[in-house]
C-alpha cells in the first residue's frame, strides 16, 4: 500500500500516463505538429531515450503525489478522481506551464499539445486512482 492506495493502482496509473504519451506523440496524433514547434527532426531526437526515463521517474512522483492527494481528501469513485485530477492540473500543472512558456516565448499550439497530453494524464490517472479506495 501507497497512501492508503494499492501499489498495483499506483504502477497501472504510472503506465497509463506513459503509455497516453507513446500515443500523444506518435505519427498517429502529435508527433509532426510537435517536432515542427519545437523545431527538431525525428533524426535529432537522439536523447529519446534519456528523456523517456526522466519522463517516467517524474510520472512516478506526480502519481505519488497524486495518490497522496486521493486519499488525504477522500475522493473517491472515477468521476470525483477524474475531477481531482483536472484541479491539479489547472491549479497546479497548467499554470506553471504557462509560466515557463511566456517567458520561453513558447508558442500557444505547443502549449496546447504539451499540456493536453498532461491534462488528459492526470485526469486519468485521478480516476484510476480514486477508484481503489
Amino acid at each position: 500500500m501507497l497512501f492508503g492506495i494499492s501499489f498495483w493502482w499506483v504502477l497501472l496509473s504510472v503506465i497509463a500516463y506513459f503509455g497516453i504519451g507513446a500515443v500523444w506523440y506518435s505519427p498517429a496524433l502529435f508527433a509532426k505538429p510537435w517536432m515542427e514547434e519545437i523545431k527538431r527532426k525525428k533524426a535529432d531526437m537522439s536523447m529519446a531515450a534519456s528523456a523517456m526515463v526522466t519522463t517516467f521517474l517524474c510520472m512516478v512522483v506526480l502519481v505519488l503525489v497524486e495518490a497522496w492527494l486521493v486519499q488525504a481528501t477522500g475522493t473517491v469513485g472515477w468521476l470525483g478522481g477524474a475531477r481531482l485530477g483536472l484541479l491539479i492540473w489547472f491549479g497546479f500543472v497548467a499554470t506553471t506551464a504557462l509560466v515557463n512558456s511566456s517567458f520561453q516565448g513558447g508558442s500557444k499550439k505547443l502549449f496546447a499539445i504539451d499540456q493536453g497530453y498532461h491534462l488528459v494524464g492526470v485526469v486519468l490517472t485521478g480516476a484510476i486512482l480514486a477508484q481503489s479506495i
